[in-house]
């Protein structure tokens, strides 16, 4: 991942501010789940705190972690408060700025090309990374998760409900996201 320094040269006023608060906090543990309820929900990501819009950061950290990385929240909090949020983080992380994140930031993601795409490479890979419509395509909120392949046919989710501290298993990605809520899925290597 890009170094403090490199990234703090290219933060917002507001971005430092947060990043030198979230640092001050604790760091999390293993994988984060419950985002109202987990460890970093009080982090400041754009105006808010992950408690309400941090899925995305969320889900970088658990992809990261089970990628074999040692990844920093504060740091990761920091990059998509620089390039990916929404409406100064008021609606969370913009799916369609990720692809520049990862890149800036120099996290090894790939993106899929479309849902077939994500839901075929997941059988093959540790993990992967979805934003989907959490109800109605274009009518309802956007959630990001990490899916970690279980290597056995299973997937389990990270961070699937705001107030679950442990991962959801699903059989399939489509039991977890259908085609028309799809909204962009990333491989994190």
């Amino acid at each position: 991942m890009i170094s403090e320094e490199e990234l703090l040269q290219k933060a917002s006023k507001s971005g430092k501010k947060n990043y030198e608060y979230n640092k001050s906090l604790k760091s999390p543990e293993g994988f984060i789940n419950g985002q109202k309820k987990c460890s970093v929900s009080g982090h400041k990501l754009g105006l808010r705190k992950a408690a309400g819009n941090g899925c995305g950061a969320i889900a970088v950290y658990n992809a990261m972690l089970c990628a074999g990385y040692s990844p920093n929240f504060p740091l990761i909090v920091l990059g998509l408060d620089t390039y990916a949020l929404r409406m100064g983080g008021l609606l969370g992380t913009n799916p369609d700025k990720m692809e520049k994140f990862f890149s800036v930031c120099k996290i090894p993601a790939i993106k899929a090309a479309d849902y077939d795409d994500f839901v075929n490479v997941m059988r093959s890979v540790k993990v992967g990374i979805l934003c989907y419509w959490v109800a109605k395509p274009k009518r309802s909120l956007l959630h990001f998760v990490a899916i970690m392949n279980g290597g056995d046919g299973n997937y389990y989710v990270c961070n699937r409900y705001s107030n679950r501290l442990k991962p959801s298993p699903v059989s399939s990605i489509e039991q977890l996201c259908t085609k028309d809520r799809y909204v962009n899925g990333f491989f994190v290597s």
